[in-house]
């Protein structure tokens, strides 16, 4: 049996690129409650104007791993297992720039209760 532990977090801005500082963006991502998946995440963002494309990834990966789908500014792990710990993040792109948010996955095995 594994325990889903995520972790409580703030979301801060990982980088920012051609924005201002009146323009600074921010992103948040927060946990949205889904029937369909184990877990569900989007990127929530205050850009003006909004922006057209997201994309997320793992730290460390160059695609998703297998249980894990992005869908626009939605995260969705279709499982729950240790094998998806990690750091996930979240790139939001308007035509002023790029910024980015993240979270961080932890799924415990119950040996580690």
């Amino acid at each position: 049996m594994i325990h889903c532990h995520p972790l409580i977090f703030t979301l801060w801005i990982l980088f920012l690129s051609g924005f201002t500082q009146a323009q600074t963006q921010v992103i948040h991502v927060i946990r949205i409650k889904n029937p369909t998946y184990d877990e569900e995440y989007q990127c929530v963002t205050e850009a003006n104007p909004e922006h057209t494309k997201y994309r997320w990834y793992r730290q460390g990966w160059d695609a998703l791993p297998e249980g894990v789908k992005a869908e626009g500014d939605r995260l969705h792990f279709l499982k729950s297992t240790p094998d998806l710990n990690g750091l996930y993040i979240c790139t939001a792109e308007n035509e002023l720039g790029v910024a980015a948010g993240s979270l961080y996955q932890y799924n415990r095995r119950t040996d580690e209760l």
